[in-house]
């Protein structure tokens, strides 16, 4: 409201020196024309100048803004008019010439200002005139008053005749003294409707806003398990994007801690088995030293087991970033050149484990795939470790690409154990291991990173049998290029 006062009250004031500015020149112009009316009724025929004269006066007296007060001097006697309206103080005739003793009154050019000659339309109007109208101040009846003064030579008169008509100036004070109270009465009614107005508008606005309100109020008192705001049927839309940022915003935090959550869990209870070994091999080092036949096989199983902490910190560490990593829909990536560069990332591992790498390509050509070249990187390279880890000695590992119509394919198949049918699709949970492989160091991590990995990228797995129904085969499919 202040700013509203302000401009108001700034409103107001223009307003006000408008109505005094226009209120002055139109005082000044109506005194300046009767001076004039009254001029050229004296300069009429002189059989007809009484009756043209009395015609003027009654048409002064009947305006909008009457001017009853005018004189007409010759010399020192009165000749028609109010006598306590005295000529000009300068006012000495005869006049000896036609020199202007003061400057005409002049006004704001119109827009339909006319080229006026000594006051006069009609050049033969002015040529009597010895000192065109003009403006002073002074007073009449012992009050400050507007007066406008005409010297005219007139037939008939021995001597020029100096014509006045006054206005009281307090007239015109409290005209217009008027006419700023209906301003300022105007302007604080304004102001009074405004502040209704706003204070209606404000509250009625502000009311979807307080139920939101209550809503994060109750949601502090009594936490929900998941809190979203409800969004009521008469709430404004420019309320309903501040709603759906809200709960978006709300589902991401939930979600990350959901993650951290599920993260610390996982962590806590997969940590558990390695740091148990560790602690249990420090022991045997502590009672038979680091050169005993017993502390040697406890620093190989010390190593093992950081080894085993290590890939499982890893994996965990994908897997959460499978579920966070924000994707761009419209990216795509070298299938064939992500595969080559997994395969020589992990060329050394298969040499260690005694493990060969075949690499197949049907062609040259690119095979784009739809999504990000990272998440697709973790996904294959898991699937690639698990083929060398749970192979044979002197087994095989073999990439292949392949491009099915709008399908971009790779598959990764070993000729080790396998998986049997019935438990193909338990694999992908989260810390699930086959009883037949509980021997090895394996967290059951790395097929449930893979399926999380292929979901956020669009992707399918498919497990099935190696070659001659030896080993496993897993096939991967990915949204094509165009």
């Amino acid at each position: 409201m202040i700013p509203l006062s302000a401009l108001l009250l700034l409103v107001g004031t223009v307003t006000c020196i408008v109505i005094h500015n226009t209120l002055e020149q139109t005082a000044d112009r109506v005194l300046v024309g009767s001076t004039r009316t009254l001029s050229l009724a004296l300069a009429s025929p002189l059989e007809a100048r009484d009756t043209v004269l009395n015609l003027a006066v009654q048409l002064l007296q009947r305006r909008a803004r009457p001017v009853p007060y005018y004189s007409i001097y010759e010399g020192d006697r009165l000749v028609a008019g109010f006598a306590e309206l005295a000529p000009p103080a300068d006012y000495r005739p005869p006049y000896t010439n036609i020199a202007d003793r003061h400057p005409p009154a002049t006004f704001p050019a119109t827009y339909r200002d006319r080229k006026l000659h000594r006051g006069y339309v009609e050049p033969e109007h002015a040529h009597a005139v010895l000192q065109p109208a003009y403006l002073y101040d002074g007073t009449f009846r012992g009050q400050p008053a507007r007066i406008a003064a005409e010297v005219r030579a007139v037939a008939g008169f021995a001597k020029p005749l100096a014509i006045q008509v006054a206005d009281h100036v307090t007239d015109r004070h409290e005209y217009q003294m008027i006419r700023y109270l209906q301003v300022g009465g105007g302007g604080v009614l304004i102001l009074l409707i405004s502040v209704l107005l706003f204070w209606w508008a404000i509250t009625w606005g502000l009311a979807p806003y307080s139920l939101l309100h209550s809503q994060v109020q109750e949601a502090n008192i009594d936490p929900p398990e998941h809190f979203r705001m409800s969004l009521p049927s008469d709430m404004p839309r420019e309320a309903i994007p501040l709603i759906e940022a809200f709960n978006r915003m709300m589902e991401r935090t939930e979600r990350a801690t959901d993650s951290i959550r599920q993260f610390t869990a996982n962590a806590s209870h997969q940590m558990r088995t390695p740091l148990s070994i560790l602690r249990v091999h420090l022991d045997v080092l502590h009672s038979f030293g680091a050169h005993s036949d017993r502390g040697k096989q406890a620093l190989q199983d010390i190593a093992a087991a950081v080894d085993t902490l290590e890939r499982l910190l890893m994996q965990l560490i994908a897997l959460e970033r499978a579920s966070q990593e924000q994707l761009d829909e419209g990216q795509m990536f070298d299938l064939g050149e992500v595969a080559a560069e997994v395969m020589s990332m992990r060329y050394a591992s298969a040499v260690k484990q005694d493990v060969e790498m075949s690499y197949e390509k049907p062609c040259e050509d690119r095979i784009l795939a739809r999504g990000n070249s990272v998440l697709a990187s973790e996904l294959i390279g898991n699937l690639v470790d698990n083929a060398i880890r749970y192979n044979r000695p002197g087994g095989l590992v073999t990439i292949r690409l392949m491009q099915e119509g709008p399908v971009a394919c790779v598959e990764i198949e070993d000729d080790g154990p396998g998986i049997p049918p019935a438990e193909r699709e338990k694999v992908f949970e989260r810390f699930y291991r086959r009883s037949s492989n509980m021997d090895c160091l394996g967290s059951g991590l790395g097929l449930s990173i893979v399926r999380a990995l292929a979901d956020r990228l669009g992707a399918t797995v498919q497990l099935g049998d190696g070659a001659h129904g030896r080993g496993l085969r897993v096939t991967v499919r990915f949204h094509a290029g165009q």
